[in-house]
């Protein structure tokens, strides 16, 4: 039997105990779960399409002031009739809502949290009734299952100024890559869906103060990651725009600071009064752009945990194999110089 034969049978022999593997796929959805937040004021009812290219949003000024478990919200909007019909629609906001980041497909957000505590609107500075919530007593709405909705009349050729105040839990966010799970505080304010209104958005801004002593380098991610103009002395974050048709590119998603362990949001609600009055002062205060610096903040996305189970994943998929298959390769070259160390012997004889 030659030696080139041998080792053809060696080869085969080698392949069949290979073991064959692939990587399993990831069953964990990555992104940002249950945080706090909103959408943006918007149209609600089909009935009321007639009057999506009637209203535009001339001015949405929307102020935030973030603190450890929670986060306090005022948006301004100044929306123009510019028909000569008075327009009238119902308007809200929705509870719950979610979206897919167009950077990565497979991330996904999600707002989840059970209200807009406190919840305040006024129009042109008199107060607005809600004329329908997402809860009723603890119970689900069947009727509405999602959105706090007030009428408005919109007069012809005029501004309808609507104001909002609202708290809302951020203490609930996850953040989810791979298998590994972070836990931190998370905002997000969905710009895209002011674009139900005639387009596009005249002018703009996203104002966020940090409060409760953290400071800009407690946010742990911000997309986008470069629009904000930061004030680190300040801790306020501020994004001002003009003639923007919101995409989902354009949502806002903040996440900073831990979760804090047993946050009592009954003593946070007993502070509702204090806590408007601050937030006026906020989007009040003029901000000196001279003394503000573009800042380039990491993904939301990102964990900062190690990912433990990932990587023993890999190791065992892929770490185990590679070993079985270099100790038959060093066991082939050991057989194979043995067979030619023998071969050699016998001519010798």
């Amino acid at each position: 039997m030659s030696i080139n034969f041998k080792m053809k049978k060696i080869l085969l022999v080698l392949i069949l105990f290979i073991p064959g593997f692939r990587m399993t796929a990831n069953v964990a959805q990555p992104g940002i779960w249950n945080a706090g937040g909103m959408g943006n004021f918007s149209l609600l009812f089909p009935e009321d399409s007639l009057a999506f290219k009637k209203i535009q949003m001339a001015d949405e000024k929307v102020s935030i002031q973030l603190y450890k478990g929670y986060a306090v919200v005022k948006g301004i909007y100044k929306m123009y009739n510019s028909t000569g019909d008075t327009v009238k629609l119902k308007t809200g906001y929705p509870l719950n809502s979610n979206f897919r980041s167009e950077t990565n497909n497979t991330h996904r957000a999600e707002i989840m949290f059970d209200s807009l505590y406190g919840l305040d609107v006024k129009i042109n500075s008199v107060s607005a009734k809600i004329i329908s919530e997402p809860y009723v007593s603890g119970k689900v709405n069947s009727e509405n299952e999602n959105w706090y909705v007030w009428n408005n009349i919109f007069a012809p050729e005029d501004t309808t100024v609507i104001t909002v105040y609202f708290i809302v839990n951020t203490n609930n966010t996850m953040i989810r890559k791979g298998y590994t799970k972070d836990k931190f505080n998370g905002f997000m304010y969905l710009l895209e869906t002011g674009s139900t209104w005639k387009q596009p958005i005249i002018k703009g801004e996203i104002r966020i103060k940090t409060e409760d002593n953290i400071s800009i380098d407690d946010i742990k991610g911000l997309s986008p990651d470069s629009i904000f103009k930061t004030d680190a002395d300040k801790n306020l974050l501020q994004y001002k725009f003009t003639n923007v048709s919101p995409e989902n590119s354009d949502n806002i998603i903040i996440t900073y600071s831990e979760n804090i362990e047993d946050l009592n949001f009954d003593n946070i609600l007993s502070l509702k009064t204090k806590l408007y009055n601050s937030i006026d002062e906020f989007s009040e205060m003029d901000i000196n752009p001279e003394g503000l610096k573009h800042k380039k903040f990491q993904s939301p996305y990102e964990v900062e945990s190690s990912d433990w189970v990932s990587i023993l994943l890999v190791v065992s998929v892929i770490g185990i194999p590679v070993i079985i298959v270099l100790v038959l390769i060093t066991l082939f070259i050991l057989l194979l110089i043995w067979i030619i160390k023998r071969k050699k012997k016998k001519n010798l004889n």
